[in-house]
């Protein structure tokens, strides 16, 4: 029962924290804000996903549902999926509002691999779909290697540790997850108590 009640009390702290990082969002997602002294609202793409799952994906949810069983069950994994699918799309919009940027291959770079971040829906070869990622952000970064090294070593240093994510990435499905994500039937405690946190 003392377990149970410490879950709680962490769970209710997690979901605190999880309040206050929401409430200090600045911007909703795809509000391209101003560039340039341009106001520029939300991003058309961002408006046509917003249509696309509010219209027919959430019709095709709610008939899920309907039919319960492995149907729905399999509908949890895309409402897992949707602030990872949240966030990269953020990342693209913002990308596309600041193509004048200096640093646009920078933000291309990212731009292009982030969708890395859906391998948890990729199966039964992860690892290869990071690694197809990794390769489209290499376009941009070798361009950035271009303009900069030989004047700024930030920039090189920069594109040596983020295209590292993606190699240790690689590194970790194949160790853990070679044929698409699995779940652990059994968590020691001390496992369990770090993930919740």
């Amino acid at each position: 029962m003392a377990d149970m009640q410490e879950l709680v009390q962490r769970l209710e702290r997690a979901i605190s924290r999880l309040e206050v990082l929401s409430a200090e969002s600045h911007r909703p997602p795809g509000d391209c804000g101003e560039v340039n002294g341009v106001i520029r609202g939300v991003a058309p793409s961002v408006e046509a996903f917003d249509k696309l799952m509010n219209g027919m994906v959430a019709e095709f949810l709610k008939n899920s549902r309907i039919l319960a069983g492995d149907v729905e069950t399999h509908n949890e994994v895309a409402t897992l999926l949707k602030p990872i699918s949240e966030k990269i799309q953020e990342i693209q919009t913002f990308r596309e509002s600041n193509r004048g940027s200096n640093m646009f291959n920078h933000l291309s770079a990212v731009s292009e691999s982030i969708p890395a971040l859906g391998w948890i829906a990729v199966s039964p070869k992860p690892g290869p779909y990071v690694k197809e990622m990794n390769d489209a952000a290499t376009f941009y970064t070798n361009r950035v290697l271009k303009d900069y090294k030989h004047s700024d070593l930030r920039h090189v240093d920069w594109v040596k540790s983020y295209l590292s994510i993606w190699s240790e990435l690689q590194a970790y499905i194949k160790e853990h997850h070679t044929t698409g994500l699995t779940w652990s039937k059994t968590v020691s405690k001390r496992k369990r108590d770090i993930r919740i946190i």
